[in-house]
């Protein structure tokens, strides 16, 4: 956000000085934060999932109270619960009789009602899916073709649901850091990214809870290895959308140097830069070759997790607007002055 200035002769015929200070936006805070984090982390574990489950065809059944439960593919199908759980945070904050009422009755105009929308359907089946593969393992659905129908579509529905969050926030006019298409290509890599770690977090939690899920344990390592390519994705496309957004000037480098130099570089280069990325890395190959210290894997998952939250927190806590139409045309007369021809439409009469 900004504010001009002005101070008008006592003819009142020219702008003397104009004044613009670039202040980030203060409008979504962290209850937005939180659900682009626990939509993209659960729209990435289900694109994730799904795909493992194509290949892998992964079953083991746990029983809980005398009833069998097939954990593994709870697991791997499991990402419409985060999305389900994040979805209250964004309608708590646009307000349930105000904004968010009117944004989801308005489809054709509001990027709120579109993804509402893709939300919605996609809680709805990816929960069918999940509970029929949870609640039914002794059903092989692998060869019927409406079962790998209905997981092409949830799946197209996942993917969607990621790059989402990346373009409601583009959708924004004038913040030029939001306003770019490597948004949501970074969003979407990061929810791939955040998706696998709670994967490999669930599937520790239930081999270390079960003694009859200890195959889990082997298959998180598994995930770790597909994790750490994606982290380094997720990297190069962090690179490419600062760069971009840098070079568009004004606005988009004074939100690049605030997260680079500002006041949010604890932020950015603690919680990002460390905990999102190289911390994690590093004890991921330390953990390839002693294997055995799950400990490394754990706290390697806690700071990806903590790394992509802080992610998108940055990005909301970094978007500047940029100068409205009317703010340009002030500063240059402030510049230029009396060269300026005065016509009907001069603002300083």
């Amino acid at each position: 956000m900004g504010c001009v200035n002005v101070i008008v002769s006592p003819e009142g015929l020219a702008v003397k000085k104009i004044e613009k200070i670039s202040q980030p936006q203060k409008v979504w805070g962290w209850e937005i934060a939180v659900y682009l984090f626990l939509a993209g982390m659960g729209a990435g574990a289900y694109s994730v999932g799904v795909i493992l489950g194509w290949t892998w065809n992964l079953s083991v059944l746990v029983k809980i109270f005398h009833v069998n439960f097939d954990v593994a593919k709870g697991i791997l199908y499991g990402g419409p619960l985060l999305v389900a759980i994040g979805a209250p945070f964004l309608i708590v904050d646009l307000g349930i009789k105000e904004r968010f009422l009117y944004a989801c009755l308005n489809p054709r105009t509001s990027w709120v009602a579109r993804g509402f929308l893709i939300l919605s359907t996609f809680i709805i089946l990816g929960l069918i899916v999940f509970g029929t593969s949870l609640l039914f393992p002794g059903v092989d659905l692998r060869g019927s073709p409406f079962w790998t129908l209905l997981e092409a579509i949830t799946l197209l529905l996942a993917v969607s649901t990621a790059l989402y969050t990346g373009i409601l926030l583009k959708s924004v006019r004038y913040v030029p850091i939001w306003n770019t298409l490597w948004l949501p290509v970074l969003f979407l890599a990061s929810a791939l990214s955040t998706g696998s770690t709670a994967i490999v977090l669930a599937m520790m939690a239930c081999g270390l809870a079960f003694p009859e899920a200890q195959e889990l344990l082997v298959r998180a390592h598994q995930v770790a290895s597909l994790e750490r390519i994606l982290i380094l994705m997720e990297g190069v496309i962090l690179a490419f959308y600062l760069y971009t957004t840098y070079r568009k000037k004004e606005e988009g480098e004074v939100s690049v140097r605030l997260l680079f130099m500002g006041k949010l570089r604890w932020l950015f280069w603690g919680g990002i830069v460390f905990l999102g990325f190289l911390f994690p890395f590093v004890l991921e190959l330390l953990s390839t070759w002693q294997p055995d210290q799950l400990i490394l894997l754990l706290v390697t998952g806690i700071s990806l997790l903590l790394g992509g939250f802080f992610l998108r927190w940055a990005i909301l806590a970094s978007g500047v607007k940029a100068k409205h139409p009317l703010h340009k045309f002030l500063e240059l007369r402030a510049t230029l002055g009396p060269s300026i021809p005065k016509g009907r439409g001069d603002l300083t009469r």
